[in-house]
């Protein structure tokens, strides 16, 4: 059997590594990209765990050199970085996904266009000097009604990206419509008939309507987690998890089991839909538990 098939973390059966007493367990450090804090620190919290979570501008360098058990980034390692990580440490990190964050653009329902290009977002919502009025268009491609931005005041603290789109400096303003709370968002995208805005995507959002969004070369995805974890959507940011988990260790530490049961599992739904992020559908989680070698990975007809 397989040295990964029996511990229990959570509700979700997965290796038996063998756990750590946890009175000799060191104190564990994370690093993570600095909007990640506020999150992270929830998480650990919740659980009353003895782990420090450290903000970084260099989440490889900081695992790598500074030797930390575990790390969170928004960008996959470049190889070279791997390579450092293989020179220090004899081994490869092990990487997971972990989460995203992921804006969702949101129009009246009676509206009939279907996508947006990034480069319209930028500048209906973006920062201008002067005025800048920018029309909806019918489907002979002839100029309508007004677009009119909306958005949620101090959404978008976590969403570094998109935010630096529509953060004013002081000599530009933006013409966006900044209300209080999702509720009063969706009600006037909804009462406003060249209503346009952009709010963190959640399931709350279901039942509006959803503009695919298009990239630079002319591809229109829609929002899901399909699109998101691909890295095809636009307007999204996944976080990989990094651990430092030496392949011939058979046992994990308590803060160990804690970040790979983050990975495994739904549990934390609340809490990442509460910062702006979203939860790992299932074929995030089998991919991380193959990394993981708790399961065999499978192709098509069956065989491995």
């Amino acid at each position: 059997m397989n040295k990964l098939s029996t511990v229990i973390i959570g509700s979700i059966a997965v290796a038996p590594f063998v756990l750590a007493d946890q009175q000799l367990t060191p104190p564990s450090t994370v690093a993570v990209e600095h909007n990640l804090v506020p999150l992270m620190q929830a998480l650990v919290d919740a659980k009353q765990l003895d782990i420090t979570v450290k903000g970084s501008a260099d989440v490889p360098y900081s695992i790598t050199n500074n030797k930390l058990a575990m790390g969170i980034s928004s960008r996959k390692w470049k190889d070279r970085e791997v390579a450092k990580f293989v020179q220090v440490h004899g081994y490869k990190p092990t990487e997971l996904f972990f989460t995203a964050d992921v804006i969702a653009i949101v129009a009246n329902k009676s509206n009939q266009t279907q996508s947006i290009s990034v480069a319209e977002l930028k500048r209906v919502f973006g920062c201008h000097s002067q005025p800048d009025v920018v029309r909806w268009t019918d489907g002979n491609g002839r100029s309508t009604i007004p677009m009119v931005p909306f958005a949620i005041d101090n959404q978008l603290v976590m969403h570094k990206e998109f935010s630096s789109w529509v953060t004013c400096k002081d000599d530009a303003y933006s013409a966006t419509h900044f209300v209080a709370d999702k509720p009063t968002f969706l009600n006037e995208i909804s009462s406003e008939e060249g209503a346009l805005g952009y709010t963190v995507y959640s399931d709350e959002l279901k039942d509006t309507n959803i503009l695919k969004v298009t990239n630079r070369f002319g591809e229109s995805y829609d929002v899901n987690k399909e699109t998101i974890l691909s890295g095809r959507y636009p307007l999204a940011s996944v976080y990989y998890m990094y651990l430092n988990l030496p392949p011939n260790r058979e046992y994990f530490n308590e803060q160990e089991e804690f970040f790979i049961g983050l990975t495994l599992s739904e549990d934390q739904k609340p809490v990442l839909n509460r910062y702006g992020f979203i939860s790992l559908p299932p074929e995030a989680i089998q991919r991380n538990r193959i990394r993981l070698r708790l399961d065999e990975p499978m192709i098509e007809g069956g065989y491995k």
